[in-house]
This record gives C-alpha cells, sequence and structure tokens, in this order.
C-alpha cells in the first residue's frame, strides 16, 4: 500500500488492519456441511441488462469462495423512514436512497435460509447507511451472516452518461469486487491495510476501480484457511470466468499465477 491521499479511505478512517493469527482468533463465520450455500435475495427492480450483471457477479461469488450459490424469489425495496431523497448523482435530479439498516437488521436475518452460511441481498437502489454519509456500495455483518450490496452507481447512466459496450463491462467488474468484498465481511475478514487488495475499503468509485479484482498475500491465507480450497482449482475457475466475460486485465494476472504454482492446465 501507498500513503492514502486526501479522500481515500484510509485517509478518513484510521484501521489497524487484521494479521492472519487475528483473523484465525477472532473466530469468524465459516462453512459447514449443512450450512454452506451463499444465498442471494433481489430486491427492486432490475433491467433485464442488469438483472444479467447481478446473476454474473453472484456466479462470481461462487467461483471466489467455492461455495454453491441460490438465488430467491425477488422482494420489494422498502418505504417511507426506509428512504430518503437525494440530488447527488451528476446527472442531476431527484433519486431515491434506501437505508442500509432496514435490510441487514430487519429484512435478511429472518430470510436467511437453513442451510445459507449467508443471505446476501443485491438491488440497483442507491443505499445510505446514515444521515450523515452520503451513500455507500454495500455494508456486511461480521457476526449475523447478512449482507447488502448496490449495482446503481455502476452505471454510467446513473451520472448522466450513456451505458456502453465497455462501461457493461466495467459495471460487471464492480460488481463482481463489491460482491466478494461484502461476503468477505461476512467471512470475517476486514479491511486490508497491507496491499492493494480486493479487501481495500473504498471511499470512491474511483478509489474502488483502482482496486484489484484479487486478494492479496495476508487475505488469501485467511480466505484458504477459512475455506480449504485448493489454489490451483479456484485460480481455474476464476480464469474460466473472465475469459467467458472478457476481462483480459484479470485472465493475464491468473494465467501467470497458476504458470507459477505449477500448473499446465488452464
Amino acid at each position: 500500500m501507498t500513503a492514502p491521499q486526501p479522500g481515500e479511505w484510509l485517509d478518513r478512517f484510521d484501521e489497524p488492519g487484521q494479521t492472519f493469527e487475528q483473523y484465525v482468533a477472532s473466530d469468524p463465520v465459516r462453512p459447514t456441511e449443512d450450512r454452506s450455500v451463499l444465498a442471494f435475495l433481489p430486491c427492486g427492480p432490475f433491467s433485464e441488462e442488469e438483472r444479467e450483471i447481478a446473476l454474473a457477479a453472484v456466479e462470481f461469488a461462487g467461483l471466489w469462495f467455492e461455495l454453491p450459490v441460490r438465488v430467491l424469489p425477488d422482494h420489494e425495496l422498502p418505504r417511507n423512514r426506509w428512504q430518503r431523497t437525494s440530488e447527488h448523482r451528476l446527472g442531476g435530479g431527484e433519486f431515491t436512497q434506501y437505508r442500509t439498516d432496514w435490510f441487514l437488521d430487519w429484512l435478511l436475518p429472518s430470510r436467511r435460509p437453513n442451510d445459507a452460511v449467508c443471505l446476501t441481498a443485491v438491488t440497483m437502489g442507491d443505499l445510505y447507511p446514515s444521515a450523515d454519509w452520503n451513500f455507500v456500495f454495500g455494508m456486511g455483518s461480521f457476526k449475523r451472516r447478512v449482507a447488502v450490496y448496490s449495482l446503481a452507481r455502476f452505471y454510467e447512466s446513473f451520472h448522466g452518461r450513456e451505458d456502453t459496450p465497455d462501461s457493461r463491462k466495467r459495471a460487471l467488474r464492480r460488481a463482481a469486487g463489491l460482491v466478494t468484498h461484502e461476503l468477505g465481511h461476512c467471512f470475517g475478514l476486514r479491511h486490508c491495510i497491507y496491499y492493494r487488495c480486493n479487501m481495500n475499503g473504498s471511499n470512491s468509485l474511483g478509489e474502488s476501480d483502482r482496486q484489484p479484482l484479487r486478494l492479496c498475500p495476508v487475505c488469501l491465507r485467511k480466505l484458504e484457511w477459512n475455506r480449504g480450497f485448493d489454489p490451483i482449482r479456484r485460480y481455474r475457475g476464476l480464469l474460466n470466468f473472465y475469459e467467458e466475460h472478457e476481462l483480459s486485465e484479470e485472465a493475464a494476472w491468473v494465467r501467470n499465477r497458476l504458470i507459477f504454482l505449477g500448473s499446465r492446465e488452464f
């Protein structure tokens, strides 16, 4: 990690980090034989294209954590005191934001399936955690095994610009990074302060885009301990996803890791 720039996450928040030893001692959530599914709950309306990207991000999460995934029937977004009107986007005009507390405290805990290790809400509604925050991309609970994330700000149309094939590909990469970041919190991983990593905190879309779609050595060791996966098998699954969705930079990085690890099949 380099020194944070003004306005970036570590410039605003003094985080101590989490070593591997501290992670193990924290008794993080781990899948069990009868509680291993990553469940997802779509909330609010999606266009056909938005739903396609949301489902691709769900598939990616299954590959990232090497766990089965399930998408539950859609649920409506909240009303009244759980929403507010805002005008922060560049395109101008009012839009509605939704309080993360409604998802994490009220909606999700009672709807988590018995065989689910985590339940994550995914929405096109913009999110905010409290009155003094403009927005958040998502939030996850360390112990309650629930999370929520929004795809709204990942599209150029939210910012008053036209969506293109390249911007949609960028939206998928953003969604994949966000869902794995928030689920990482559900599995007990705190924000990384050691390397550029998918578990870095992010205070803006630009800062989030600069973060790699991979885990650093410290966070990878945590997840490997938690899940007990074979790194080569996991990398092969991720490589297939990157190639299918034309994420060439990510595909090249994983291919190099497979070569380094001595794999001849990818």
